[in-house]
C-alpha cells in the first residue's frame, strides 16, 4: 500500500500539484472571500486537474522522460505502472478535479479544464518544436489564481486578478530559463528545444537578469496600484524583491557555479511562495 502511495505521489508530482492548488486558494483569498468550504473545494478541485494533468504529460512525454536522469525514474519510463494504467488514472482525476470545481461554479471548471487543454494540448507538444513554448507554458502558471478568484463569483476581467495572474505568467519565465540552464544538457538529448544557450554566456546571464527585474519590478506595483495596503506586508514586499535582485546579481554574477547546481532556482521559488503568502495575508488582515 505505501509503495503504490509512493508511485502515485510521484506521477502526480505531488510537491508541483500542491504549489498549484496553494496558488489557486491564494487566488480566492486575495478576492476578500472568506467561505472556508468553498476555498477547500477550489483547492481539491485543482488539486486534482493539476495531478491528472501531471499523469497525462507523462504518458505524453514516456520517451523522453526515459532519455533524461532527472526523470528516468518516473513510475512510467521505469516501469512501475503501464501508460494504460495512467491513463485510467488520469481520466478519474480529470473526472473527480473538474466534479469539484463544477461544484464551486461553472466558470471555474471552464478554467480549470482549459488551463489542462493549454499544458497537455499545446505546451507539451510545442517543447519539441520550438523554444517559444515556453510562454504558452507561462501562460498555464498564470491560471491557477484565476481559478480561484472566478470561484469567489468575482469578474474573470477584473483588473486585480489580471495583475495577479500576470505577475504570475512573468515569474514562470526565469522559473523555466534557471530549470533550462541546470538540465540543458538532458533536454537537448531528449529532443527539446530550450530557450537558452551556453549556460555561462553573457547572454543567458542578461537575459536571465531581463525576467528577474521585470517580475521584481511586477511585484512592487501590488502596493503602487493598493493591491496590498498593510504597511508592514509592503515593506516585507519591497525587502524580498531587494533580496530576490541581492541573490541573483550574488549567485548569477558572482557565483555562477551556484547557480547551474539548482540554487537560484529554489530562491526564486521560495520568492514566488513567500511574496503569495504575503499578498494572502494582507488581504486577510483587510477583510478581519
Amino acid at each position: 500500500m505505501n509503495k503504490r502511495i509512493a508511485i502515485l505521489s510521484r506521477l502526480i508530482r505531488i510537491k508541483l500539484t500542491l504549489a498549484v492548488a496553494l496558488s489557486a486558494t491564494i487566488g480566492y483569498v486575495f478576492s476578500g472571500a472568506g467561505d472556508l468550504l468553498t476555498a477547500l473545494m477550489v483547492a481539491l478541485g485543482v488539486l486534482l486537474l493539476s495531478s491528472a494533468s501531471s499523469v497525462l504529460n507523462q504518458i505524453q512525454e514516456l520517451k523522453q522522460d526515459a532519455l533524461m536522469a532527472r526523470t528516468a525514474q518516473r513510475p512510467i519510463p521505469s516501469g512501475e505502472i503501464t501508460a494504460k494504467q495512467a491513463m485510467l488514472i488520469f481520466l478519474i482525476l480529470l473526472f473527480a478535479g473538474a466534479v469539484a470545481l463544477l461544484g464551486v461554479n461553472l466558470i471555474s471548471a471552464i478554467v480549470g479544464i482549459s488551463t489542462i487543454l493549454l499544458y497537455n494540448g499545446f505546451y507539451t507538444p510545442l517543447k519539441k518544436k520550438t523554444s517559444l513554448a515556453i510562454f504558452p507554458g507561462a501562460l498555464v502558471g498564470a491560471l491557477p489564481p484565476m481559478i480561484g478568484w472566478v470561484g469567489a463569483g468575482e469578474p474573470i476581467t477584473h483588473p486585480a486578478i489580471i495583475m495577479l495572474s500576470g505577475f504570475m505568467f512573468l515569474w514562470q519565465i526565469p522559473h523555466f530559463l534557471l530549470l533550462a540552464i541546470k538540465y540543458r544538457e538532458q533536454y537537448l538529448n531528449a529532443g527539446f528545444r530550450i530557450s537558452v544557450g551556453a549556460p555561462a554566456s553573457k547572454q543567458t546571464r542578461r537575459l536571465l537578469l531581463l525576467w528577474v527585474l521585470t517580475t521584481s519590478f511586477a511585484a512592487l506595483f501590488f502596493p503602487f496600484f493598493g493591491l496590498v495596503q498593510n504597511t508592514f506586508i509592503v515593506a516585507a514586499i519591497i525587502l524580498l524583491n531587494c533580496l530576490l535582485i541581492f541573490a541573483f546579481f550574488r549567485i548569477a554574477f558572482t557565483n555562477y557555479e551556484m547557480a547551474l547546481k539548482g540554487k537560484l532556482h529554489g530562491f526564486v521559488s521560495i520568492y514566488m511562495l513567500l511574496f503569495l503568502l504575503l499578498i494572502a495575508a494582507d488581504s486577510l488582515i483587510l477583510n478581519l
